[in-house]
């Protein structure tokens, strides 16, 4: 197709999925706070409460003593929007967001939720839409923060919040505002879908996969400020790779953009992954450069699953890695039911689902309950768990001899479907109790610590360790003067109990259980009695200089020596006389 004639399609287009909105009377009220982009493109649209009135955020972004600004700022009735900063320029309200981002500050406080009247956001609205049909901004809020400047999260940008950008010390423009409503209002103004993605090569969706690639800025036609560019050879020596968040499901147009030249491949090796599985298209960026490139239609799941990739293995010179685009197409319907659904009790507590593959579907919910009725009437037995992209799940932690209904529910963000197998229920069997843990043995380590341990018995979910300073007490268990018990985990073997009294007998055992029952193992011999036993405090009974000398003894080394030596004194000389 002649390069005029693929043009006019291009922008027919274009006019035929957007209307250009009427801009919005806008103020010009200029501020020196500004400095240049330096031709970077314009992708995201940052909002800002202005934590003040109108006339104040205006006065003071005006001042150089402020070292900020924004491009835009509404007034709180919506009867005015002053701009600032021109967009060509880089105002300074979002640091390492500045550079591609147009900021926009509405007079209120984050705080609150009178900031957001019919008088402000009608005019936000109209100021969101004009800027993102002239700019070509992606109508969509992406969800995440964009936190450092070495890992913007964001794929694409948009239309983000100031406190996506600085998580650490802004909240603006609150939780009060409503996202869904401007990205519902401004496509309304354009008259567009929004779930279309751009992934440029600056953009956080590309990365290098491996070889050497550079930056040029020269070539007429380029996407933005910038293109990468690999030289090419007979093998795979160097790939690049697009990866967008696409906010629904469906089929999407698939389209490259390059500057073209005399040197490029005229069979760049680019595959498209997507939802059947891949597909290869070579281009020749000899030709239809600087517009959008049509790859073909693929279905995509919901999410960053789907992806766009370039290789070098080419001819004659170097391949060029510039922007992709993710046009929807037709969005895909609610997720159908999934088929195939299998169940196996694996044992007394554990059954493992399975089902097959499901239609677009970004995800699956298992539901189980203990009656028919609870299962379909969210009865007070039912269970429920979401799960991502998988066809498989064990569920823990069951009742043993239950009867379990259940049924699977695949989704997408349009909706989704139940399926309910045949039979619809299933029985966990009985079980049996946990086998008798053995070779229980007991060590005193100090006056106040025996250290315990086992070996564990087969089917164990966790062990009772008790102890009590008689057998009566430790055979009545709770309630009894001096029993004590610590649970344990079925991974535990041994245990060091602490804080036991000096010089004391303690009778114990080791309780093993699962949710069919425990057993208890006594060890032989069935008790253990701690080190030390006597005790004495400052000015107690008895000699005192027998007292002293123990003390020291029993804290032992040099000091103890010192304090022996004036007894041993004394003694001689009574000796002598």
């Amino acid at each position: 197709m002649p390069r005029l004639a693929l043009l006019l399609l291009l922008l027919a287009g274009a006019a035929a999925l957007a209307a250009q909105p009427a801009q919005p009377t806008i103020i010009w009220d200029p501020s020196p706070n500004y400095n240049s982009r330096g031709g970077t493109t314009i992708d995201t649209i940052v909002i800002h409460t202005t934590e003040g009135t109108y006339s104040g955020a205006v006065s003071w972004l005006k001042n150089p003593s402020a070292g900020a600004s924004a491009h835009y700022v509404v007034k709180e009735d919506g009867t005015e929007i002053r701009q600032l900063v021109a967009d060509s320029d880089r105002a300074w309200h979002a640091t390492y967001y500045n550079s591609r981002s147009i900021g926009i500050e509405c007079a209120g406080y984050a705080g609150q939720a009178s900031t957001w009247t019919q008088g402000i956001l009608p005019a936000l609205y109209d100021l969101v839409a004009w800027l993102c049909y002239t700019h070509g901004v992606q109508v969509v809020h992406p969800p995440g923060q964009a936190t450092s400047q070495t890992q913007q999260d964001f794929s694409g940008t948009g239309l983000v919040a100031h406190a996506q950008i600085q998580p650490w010390n802004r909240t603006d423009p609150g939780a009060y505002f409503d996202w869904a409503a401007l990205v519902t209002e401004v496509n309304t103004r354009l008259g567009v879908a929004s779930s279309d993605r751009i992934v440029d090569n600056v953009d956080p969706g590309f990365s290098v996969l491996s070889g050497s690639w550079s930056t040029g800025n020269t070539a007429a036609g380029r996407y933005g400020a910038d293109y990468r560019y690999a030289a090419t050879g007979t093998s795979v020596t160097a790939e690049a790779e697009w990866r967008p968040t696409l906010p629904h499901g469906g089929d999407y147009a698939v389209e490259v953009w390059y500057p073209q030249g005399t040197n490029r491949a005229s069979n760049a090796p680019f595959t498209v992954y997507h939802a059947n599985g891949t597909s290869a298209v070579a281009v020749n960026q000899q030709s239809n450069g600087g517009a959008w490139y049509v790859l073909g239609s693929y279905p995509f799941f919901t999410g960053s699953t789907g992806f766009v990739r370039l290789a070098n293995n080419a001819n004659p010179s170097v391949v060029i890695a510039d922007a992709v685009r993710f046009r929807l197409v037709s969005a895909a319907p609610a997720a159908p039911a999934p088929t195939g659904l299998t169940a196996t009790a694996l044992n007394a507590t554990e059954i493992q689902f399975g089902w097959n593959w499901s239609s677009y579907a970004d995800g699956y919910e298992v539901q189980i309950a203990q009656s028919a009725a609870d299962l379909t009437g969210a009865g007070p037995t039912r269970q429920s768990v979401t799960l991502g992209r998988v066809n498989t799940y064990t569920w823990q932690g069951l009742t043993p001899a239950t009867t379990y209904w259940w049924r699977v529910r695949a989704f997408n963000v349009a909706g989704g479907n139940f399926a309910t197998p045949a039979p619809a229920s299933l029985a966990t069997p009985a079980g049996s109790p946990p086998a008798a843990p053995t070779a229980l043995a007991a060590t005193a380590q100090s006056d106040t610590s025996i250290q315990f341990s086992w070996v564990p018995g087969a089917n164990t979910d966790g062990f009772w360790l008790d102890i009590a300073q008689s057998s009566t007490d430790l055979a009545a268990g709770t309630g009894a003067p001096t029993f004590q018990t610590t649970q344990l985990s079925a991974a535990t073997n041994s245990y060091l109990w602490v804080g036991l009294s000096p010089g004391a007998t303690y009778f114990w055992r080791v309780y093993a259980y699962n949710t069919a029952g425990g057993v208890h193992a006594w060890p032989t011999p069935a008790s253990v009695a701690t080190t030390g036993g006597g005790s004495h405090g400052e000015g107690g009974g008895g000699s005192g200089d027998d007292n002293d000398a123990g003390c020291a003894a029993a804290k032992g080394g040099l000091p103890w020596l010192l304090g022996l030596l004036p007894l041993l004194l004394r003694r001689r000389r009574a000796l002598s006389t």
